[in-house]
């Protein structure tokens, strides 16, 4: 493996002379440069000579130094940003460490904008090395209009899915309102690269810089690494908020599973017990569902089910939580409602089902109707004798009537609404 000797002296005819007397005898590629010029990036392996007086060669060796520092700290920067997205940070938090991270190897001022589900640019995150310019910049940030951010450099970064600089800000073409914004906080110069998956552009990463600081090739890698991890880490938020929500959710209904029925309802009787709450629970069945089955077929009854669920989300509260137990059979959690208050919500459902004509909208004859058990939870008892007795209050109401709700109670099962 071939590796690099670099020439380093403030007389570039010593470091010419010089490299000629080693060409002679190395093959190896040699560089020649002088304390005005700029340093390339020098690995581990590499060679390195400096020749100067000796009061210039503190200068070469600091340049040096501070090259390879820089290095040392960009690399430290991915190695714990990627020990971070390995963490249990939620996505919110994690978008914040980038940007706080990368003042320290970028620009003194970092922000993450996200394209919004109708094309609008979003503020996700934002950083600043002075707290105070942090907070006027985020004040001035929500009061520029909407296309003060999407207009310009970052919306062509985004259209165009390449990173871009502007070393001066000064001199650059802008809309008046970013010309403005980067007057008021003497921002010097501009990087901007894209988020982006293979699929889409999520966003920008851009970073300002202050003072006199100019970005470089090397400060675009840098910051298209960060926009890489940024898009994964979005990109496998995105993943896992479907796997949450395909877990809990039934495949045929779009309504919460079975599943997710028990965690709900040990969760909102320990919520009862603390705040000594009511909550009530109500067990659903449809009526004779085999013979819609066997008259029309499992895609009707299939069509059935989807259709009363849909019927039970829309009658309970914002509030309730709605789920299909297995089969034909459905459960909804009422928080804060009493035995009385359940009963008007069975009720509702009754009226709605019956009224929906279920079978007639999917084009057959038929009346669909639903037998309900309501129960109320006593505080102290375990959630699963909730269950228990709407179990036992909705077999009395199969047992009847049907098409009616029965409540569990003391004095035994009492009919609601039997028509």
């Amino acid at each position: 493996m071939a590796h690099t000797i670099f020439i380093l002296g403030t007389d570039p005819q010593q470091c010419k002379d010089l490299k000629e007397i080693l060409q002679e005898r190395i093959a190896d590629p040699i560089i020649t440069t002088n304390s005005e010029g700029s340093l390339p990036t020098i690995t581990e392996s590499d060679t390195v000579i400096i020749t100067s007086e000796e009061k210039n060669t503190g200068v070469l060796y600091r340049r040096l130094l501070n090259k390879l520092e820089e290095q040392v700290h960009r690399a430290e920067l991915l190695s714990e940003l990627i020990r971070l997205f390995s963490s249990s940070l939620k996505i919110d938090e994690l978008l914040e460490q980038v940007v706080s991270k990368s003042t320290g190897v970028l620009g003194d001022t970092s922000f993450i904008v996200l394209a919004g589900d109708t094309g609008e640019l979003k503020l996700e995150a934002i950083y600043d090395k002075d707290r105070e310019r942090l907070v006027r910049m985020l004040i001035s940030t929500i009061n520029m209009a909407p296309e003060g951010l999407h207009s310009g450099l970052i919306g062509a970064v985004m259209d165009g899915k390449q990173p871009a600089i502007v070393p001066s800000l000064r001199h650059a073409n802008l809309s008046p309102q970013m010309r403005a914004f980067v007057e008021k906080y003497s921002l010097t110069s501009l990087l901007a690269v894209p988020i982006q998956t293979k699929e889409a552009v999520l966003g920008a990463f851009v970073s300002f810089a202050v003072e006199e600081k100019v970005f470089t090739s090397e400060d675009v890698t840098t910051a298209a690494a960060l926009a890489d991890f940024t898009a994964i880490a979005l990109e496998n938020a995105g993943l896992f908020s479907e796997l949450q929500r395909s877990a809990i959710t039934d495949s045929l209904t779009g309504i919460y599973n079975a599943r997710f029925f028990n965690e709900v309802l040990q969760r909102e009787t320990a919520r009862a017990d603390r705040y000594t709450t009511p909550l009530a629970l109500l067990m659903i069945d449809v009526d004779k569902f085999k013979v819609v089955n066997d008259t029309f077929g499992h895609v009707v009854g299939n069509k059935v089910l989807t259709e009363i669920a849909r019927i039970l989300d829309r009658t309970v509260r914002n509030t309730d939580f709605v789920f299909r137990c297995g089969g034909d059979e459905f459960g909804v959690v009422l928080p804060a409602t009493n035995l009385d208050g359940a009963l008007r919500a069975a009720q509702n459902i009754l009226d709605r089902v019956t009224g929906g004509d279920i079978l007639t909208g999917l084009g057959y004859s038929g009346p669909i109707t639903v037998s309900i058990g309501v129960s109320e939870y006593h505080r102290g008892s375990h959630f699963e004798t909730l269950v228990a007795e709407a179990d036992q209050a909705l077999y009395a109401s199969k047992r009847s009537s049907r098409n009616c709700a029965r409540a569990f109670g003391s004095s035994g099962e009492k009919p609601v609404g039997s028509k």
